[in-house]
């Protein structure tokens, strides 16, 4: 994790003119990644939480998660979140100290593993592919009404 304020997406650079001035990759230098079309088959050795996240994953991130590039990242995410639920489970059942700090450095692992594929705010800031906002009261009635005529 960076200290400070989250980096500003290239793309937001180039939109604002670049006010800082930093030298931007030239255009020609970004490689675009295929995007998947569809959720791709979940690896067999996975448990449940892995199996579940997959899902999640690739549900949610299909738009900037490619098959291409980050298949090795979700499978290694998805294994930890199968290791953060048997090391939970050991901790409970045992509440040793060993187990305590087994638990925590693989929770860590997988909430970094997590950052790293976009699945939290600073992140997704970073990446440039959402931002959570506060819903108007505009919005709010919107949605109501919308919901009602459904």
């Amino acid at each position: 994790m960076t200290a400070g304020r989250p980096p500003k997406p290239i793309e937001v650079k180039r939109a604002t003119g670049n006010p800082g001035q930093r030298p931007l990759p030239a255009l020609a230098s970004v490689t675009p990644l295929a995007m998947a079309r569809e959720i791709p088959q979940a690896p067999a050795y996975l448990q449940a939480e892995g199996q579940r996240l997959w899902e999640r994953a690739w549900a949610s991130a299909i738009t900037w998660l490619s098959p291409d590039s980050d298949m090795t990242a979700i499978e290694t995410a998805c294994r930890l979140a199968d290791a953060n639920v048997a090391a939970q489970n050991k901790f409970m059942a045992t509440l040793e100290a060993a187990d305590a700090r087994a638990f925590t450095a693989v929770n860590k692992a997988f909430r970094e593993s997590l950052a790293a594929l976009g699945f939290d705010p600073t992140a997704r800031a970073r990446l440039g592919v959402a931002e959570v906002q506060k819903a108007s009261a505009l919005d709010e009635l919107i949605a109501r009404r919308t919901k009602r005529e459904k």
